[in-house]
């Protein structure tokens, strides 16, 4: 499959990223870069509610149930927008051409970049979460069912809740698209960082500096200047849902900044914004719950400024703004407490991590051990000097300072207690966290961009060229300045990251999770194994991959143990069939009738996965191999 072929499936992405949003926003009155930028979040909220609706009423998942419920909120939005036209008016902000020419200049290095890490259509991220995320996808395609209720376990065990939006967003491309899962995948993560994460984060830099185009610009050039977003999220985990909250992050806090009236003058009401707050909310809270809390934590600076501003500035009594700020911490606080997992899940990072470091690290924007984001470090420390020496938009600089303490505490191993109390909404795990500093610092770094721009074009000297001869010299001038911020952005952490993202993407005779011989053997299947056969493998060395490849049901599709007995006796004791009476039984219960064995080496560099039960697949112990390639092979149960 060539890129050019996955073009109708990445514009059938973009259709479902984008289209649902694009209309309630235009009912709702936005325009612009406001709709642009409110188009993707709302779409997102639009899936995960049909997608949930449609499990409701017991009807397939597909572009059926999504047209239905965006048609029924665009009927809503309609009525609601002519009663109260007025009370909900938004600001219709700057020249659209400005805004689109921005995007371009956020879009097309990052999407070319994006391309390369992805290699190619049909390759997958070597990381051990994406067994469950492609198996995932499979089983919403064949269930009909992308409910965030009963996702989890994907049909082995009792439904829990597992929040499904990405999984919800990928699979109804997949099934409209003709695209393979690890393709839709790809275009869908793409068309992610594009459509929502590039022109969130211009809506988010200008609800401060207003729609200049130098802002615009330089949002546009900062938005791929750091490595741990979106490049981190493209291999780490994978956490792919978690991907997806993070790019919904800039809106979020857009809107917030407008509802607080803490950035630029914007003709927007409170009501308006509180509504769009209201619509962005699901799609956050079903593409990951812990970015709902990230959102709250990271608006209380915002709040706070709010708050502090009014009650020097306001009439009112003060309980006016002192009652909503308190309800506020009151949410806050019931939100980070209540919305995070069991502390034992936390484990795997509790001898993790280096505060000191960190620290450094959060300065230089070099997190996770890589080097110096130049561009990224130099200009947030010119716009903390600017915001300082300004006195306004000292917020920006607390914001910041917010998500820096996380990624800090989070990597603090020897304080276990106030790590957990700090981070624990993440599970202390900083990789993840390290992906919010982005979101927190672009407004800065933004904000010294403008003021070196600004100062620069004061000069006399430039003043004077810029005003002599034709107009076309600003123009240039603009184009040359965003060229060299696009060549200077990746310098440092960015190369790092994408050279890191980009090795965890090719199939080769060691890749992690599938190699090429592990791979060929997979896609030869179909031709093995006959209808309604099971194939039991390893999840860890790749083998339940099978599933997500080609439909035949794998005992295990992820994890580690499965949650039937028979399914425990098949592990622990299959190759004893011969002289163990439950195993026979156990085969017939679960419908096993091949073994895909990968050997022993785990996805996790360095370490193996020992299943005793898969271990003498002889000919003396009932199995008979069918079908190899290289040293992975497929074996049917003769035994039984």
């Amino acid at each position: 499959m060539s890129w050019l072929s996955t073009l109708p499936g990445f514009l059938v992405a973009l259709l479902v990223l984008l289209g649902p949003g694009l209309l309630w926003g235009a009912l709702f009155g936005l325009r612009r870069l406001t709709l642009l930028a409110l188009a993707g979040p709302l779409s997102v909220s639009a899936v995960v509610v049909a997608s949930e609706a449609a499990a409701l009423a017991g009807v397939r998942w597909s572009l059926v149930p999504l047209a239905g419920v965006t048609v029924a909120v665009g009927a809503l939005l309609w009525l609601v927008r002519r009663r109260f036209g007025d009370a909900i008016a938004m600001d219709p902000g700057g020249p659209l051409r400005r805004g689109l020419i921005a995007w371009a200049a956020a879009a097309i290095p990052i999407g070319l970049i994006t391309l390369w890490i992805f290699g190619d259509p049909e390759n997958i991220a070597q990381s051990h979460d994406n067994i469950f995320h492609l198996n995932a996808i499979r089983y919403i395609a064949e269930t009909g069912n992308a409910s965030s209720l009963e996702l989890g376990y994907l049909g082995t065990r009792s439904p829990v809740f597992y929040p499904a939006g990405w999984h919800a967003l990928v699979s109804v491309v997949l099934m409209s698209s003709g695209l393979t899962i690890p393709a839709a995948i790809n275009m869908v993560n793409l068309a992610i960082v594009l459509a929502i994460w590039c022109v969130g984060c211009l809506f988010l830099v200008t609800r401060v500096t207003g729609e200049r185009r130098t802002a615009l610009l330089s949002a546009a050039v900062l938005s791929g200047a750091y490595s741990s977003f979106p490049y981190l999220l493209y291999e780490f985990g994978v956490v792919f849902p978690f991907m997806l909250s993070i790019a919904l992050l800039p809106a979020v806090l857009g809107l917030v900044i407008q509802l607080m009236r803490v950035g630029a003058p914007l003709r927007t009401t409170t009501a308006g914004n509180l509504l769009l707050l209201l619509g962005v909310v699901p799609g956050l809270a079903l593409a990951h719950p812990s970015s709902v809390v990230g959102a709250l934590g990271f608006s209380l600076p915002i709040v706070l400024a709010a708050a502090y501003s009014r009650l020097r500035r306001s009439g009112e009594a003060a309980w006016r703004t002192l009652v909503p700020t308190a309800l506020f911490l009151l949410v806050l606080a019931g939100a980070w407490m209540r919305l995070r997992p069991a502390r034992s899940s936390s484990g795997n990072w509790d001898e993790l991590g280096n505060a000191g470091q960190a620290l450094i690290e959060v300065i230089l924007h070099s997190p996770l051990s890589r080097p110096v984001a130049y561009l990224a470090a130099a200009l947030t420390l010119v716009g903390a000097a600017v915001v300082l020496y300004r006195r306004r938009h000292r917020w920006t600089l607390a914001l910041y300072a917010l998500a820096a303490m996380l990624f800090v505490i989070a990597n603090w191993k020897e304080a276990p207690d106030l790590r957990w109390l700090v981070a624990g909404v993440w599970y202390n795990d900083y990789f993840r966290i390290s992906a919010m500093l982005p979101v927190a610092g672009i407004i800065i770094a933004s904000l010294g961009a403008v003021a070196l721009v600004d100062a620069l074009a004061r000069q006399p000297k430039v003043r004077s060229v810029l005003r002599g001869g034709s107009g076309n010299r600003v123009s240039v001038a603009v184009v040359v300045l965003v060229l060299l911020g696009v060549v200077l952005a990746p310098l440092g952490a960015v190369q790092r990251g994408v050279a890191e993202a980009a090795a965890k993407y090719r199939f080769t005779e060691n890749s992690q999770l599938l190699t090429v011989d592990e791979l060929a053997l997979i896609q030869r299947l179909p031709e093995t194994v006959e209808e309604g056969a099971g194939i039991v493998g390893v999840p860890l060395t790749g083998a339940s991959l099978s599933y997500s490849y080609t439909g035949i049901p794998t005992l295990l599709p992820y994890g580690t143990l499965p949650a039937a007995p028979a399914g425990k006796v098949i592990y622990a004791s299959l190759d004893e069939l011969t002289s163990n009476p439950e195993v026979c039984p156990a085969v017939e219960e679960m419908g096993v009738g091949y073994v895909l064995d990968f050997g022993i080496s785990s996805v996790h560099p360095g370490e193996t996965e020992v299943v005793p039960g898969l271990q003498d697949l002889t000919r003396e112990n009932g199995f008979e191999r069918v079908d190899s390639e290289g040293t992975a092979a497929l074996y049917r149960i003769t035994g039984c």
